[in-house]
């Protein structure tokens, strides 16, 4: 599938749900490049399509007048051909008038001939040079457009790969995190646990100690 300017606009990433994966400057920055770059593609492309349009209504132009100059040249040669036509044998001095015109027939002949070949050739070379044109603007601009989609690929999955990578990486730190936290909240356990039996020890050692000499009588 062909991916276009408004494709890559349109592009959303997921943000994680605990801090942004990445930064959302730097993945804009990073899109409006691709954007640009196929946006000149998209020019360049426009411009080699109107070089073939133009070389197309020349050569329309060129078959055209190759028409006219056939039927201007037909109509020649049946004026040409007229004069030869044989006169009665009563008529000597028609017959000698058609003599001293077949030469010039023929020479008119060999002349309208050469001409037409001439013609033929540039036709041919005319629609070779624009064949070749349009050939080399058609891969010319299939290999810019192939270029810019693979760019675009390229940057896309770039992208894709760095924003992979530090989804795992923020992954990798809420993890030991998390571990961290179940080895503090151990240690509180047992924190307490140790220093509840210490002072339930030091409260039993009180109760069966014996009272001191001496005591206030209050106490005793």
């Amino acid at each position: 599938m062909a991916l276009t300017p408004e494709d890559v606009v349109n592009q959303k990433f997921t943000i994680t749900k605990f801090r942004d994966g990445y930064d959302l400057d730097q993945v804009d920055d990073f899109l409006d490049s691709i954007v640009e770059l196929l946006r000149q593609h998209e020019v360049e492309k426009s411009e080699l399509q109107a070089q073939v349009d133009d070389l197309t209504q020349k050569l329309a132009a060129c078959e055209a007048r190759s028409g006219a100059s056939e039927e201007a040249v037909s109509e020649q040669t049946i004026v040409v051909e007229a004069p030869v036509a044989p006169a009665a044998p009563a008529e000597a001095p028609a017959v000698q008038e058609t003599h001293a015109a077949q030469p010039d027939a023929v020479k008119s002949s060999a002349m309208l001939q050469l001409a037409l070949e001439l013609h033929d050739k540039h036709v041919r070379e005319g629609e070779a040079t624009r064949d070749s044109l349009i050939s080399e603007a058609q891969a010319k601009r299939d290999q810019m457009v192939e270029d810019a989609e693979l760019t675009a690929k390229q940057l896309i999955e770039e992208a894709q790969k760095q924003r992979a990578d530090e989804l795992r990486l923020l992954g990798d730190e809420r993890s030991d995190l998390q571990f961290k936290i179940k080895d503090l909240r151990q240690f509180e356990s047992e924190y307490r646990s140790t220093l509840r039996s210490y002072i339930q020890s030091q409260l039993r050692g009180l109760d069966g100690s014996p009272e001191p000499a001496g005591a206030p009588d209050g106490l005793q």
